[in-house]
């Protein structure tokens, strides 16, 4: 379905979430003699659209905790890729000594680099995995799954690994906008990209531990893709990526993505995951100041109301400019990167000076070229006039206009002003009942 924004939001499949019912033995324990061979193997699983990216697929570390029907710790493995051995499908397996007749829980998560200083199961569902910088994937995604078992003596135990991140994949579509614009992305990025994530469970950014000053970003040569049409209109896609970031419904039940957005001071402002693209901007009216451009920013989420970036989750997001590109609903605009380059011009109908008596009504209205340069109505003075009992107003709604009503005699002044590219002001002298 098409619309001003459009969101095709592809979830990926899971190998399973983790259970919420507690481990039990099924049986007698036996004793250390009946232990029986077995083999943890665990399968890096995949988004279900591949990418090209290799750090989707490296694998360089794991980390291996087996747990007891108590919850209490049997085995802890820290193993270097060169310490596991590799099968036909492409899974990586270890030996472990596990007793029939008894309920397991196995938790593995790969490509930290390190030991995980874990001892207890409350330690392992509660630890946190940062990153120095966003697009640190030398070791490979951090990836965990987890599997709950009763064995009984099964020669494979299958462990199927989610990647702790989301994939948010970008196109464009132009073929909403006016024939004189160029718009091409320059820049793409993660704003509230989250630099930490608990490895097993859900997990959202807070306050107490913040997010990247500058996100996952895509630039240069990078954001080609998004400048290249390769069906219609519409480019191909580039993609970010950011750990999970689970923040909810914080505006409620709204009905549209031109409500999806926060005023500014929302605490959410600072929590809720976002989108953010520059794009080197012309038409025939406005053009990118050297070194800066056009910025859209876009809150990520399944629907208007949902703002959850999901881990081991494929997002594919369609913008769709129109007209200018200049307003959009479901983005914010950003325009002070662009410079104005078109005819400029501040006029005040019915003129600069009026003269009425007590009771007239009067129009005064301001016409701008171009219509959305800044305008300031000068309240003020307005108001000043209106405690002196010279007139009553009543401001337009789009807030370029006022209506005079002439209230006592005297003499008032109007002040307007507009800001770039008009730079430019008028004064506008009212006079009432007073004699010549």
């Amino acid at each position: 379905m098409e619309r001003r924004l459009l969101y095709c939001i592809l979830l990926l499949a899971s190998c399973g979430r983790i259970p919420e019912t507690d481990v039990h033995c099924t049986g007698p324990v036996p004793d250390g003699t009946n232990a029986s061979p077995t083999e943890v193997v665990i399968c890096p699983g995949g988004y279900t659209t591949r990418s090209s990216a290799p750090d989707e697929m490296q694998l360089t570390d794991f980390n291996i905790f087996i747990f007891n029907a108590d919850g209490l710790l049997e085995e802890h493995v820290y193993a270097d890729i060169s310490q596991m051995h590799s099968n036909d499908d492409g899974d990586w397996t270890y030996g472990f000594h596990l007793l029939a007749g008894c309920t397991y829980s196995i938790y593995v998560c790969a490509n930290t680099g390190f030991r995980l200083p874990c001892r207890t199961l409350e330690e392992v569902l509660d630890y946190r995995f940062y990153m120095a910088y966003p697009d640190e994937y030398r070791m490979g995604m951090l990836m965990s799954g987890v599997r709950y078992l009763d064995f009984q003596g099964e020669e494979e135990i299958r462990v199927c690994l989610q990647r702790a991140m989301a994939k948010i994949s970008i196109s464009i579509d132009r073929s909403a906008l006016d024939d004189d614009v160029e718009f091409n992305v320059v820049r793409a990025q993660i704003g509230n990209c989250p630099r930490n994530v608990r490895i097993f469970g859900t997990s959202s950014l807070g306050n107490d531990n913040g997010a990247f000053a500058s996100g996952y970003s895509l630039g240069d040569i990078q954001t080609d893709r998004l400048n290249t049409n390769v069906s219609g209109q519409t480019s191909g896609e580039a993609s970010l990526y950011m750990f999970e970031n689970i923040q909810g419904n914080p505006l409620g039940d709204i009905g549209g993505y031109d409500e999806k957005v926060f005023e500014d001071g929302d605490p959410f402002e600072l929590l809720c995951s976002y989108i953010e693209l520059t794009a080197e901007y012309l038409s025939d009216s406005y053009y990118s100041l050297p070194g800066d451009g056009l910025v859209y920013r876009l809150y990520l989420g399944e629907s208007p109301s949902d703002f959850n970036v999901e881990r081991n989750s494929h997002y594919h997001i369609t913008i769709k400019p129109e007209g200018d590109g200049l307003s959009g609903t479901g983005w914010r605009v950003d325009k002070t990167g662009i410079g104005y380059r078109g005819p400029v011009e501040m006029s005040v109908t019915p003129g600069n000076y009026i003269r009425g008596k007590i009771g007239d009504s009067i129009h005064i209205r301001c016409d701008l070229i171009p219509s959305d340069a800044p305008f300031d109505i000068g309240l003020e003075h307005l108001e000043y006039d209106r405690e002196r009992g010279i007139y009553d107003y009543l401001v337009d709604e789009d807030g370029k206009g006022v209506v005079l009503t002439l209230t006592g005699s005297g003499r008032g002044m109007i002040y307007f002003e507009a800001g770039y590219p008009i730079d430019d002001a008028e004064l506008i002298v009212v006079e009432v009942d007073i004699l010549q």
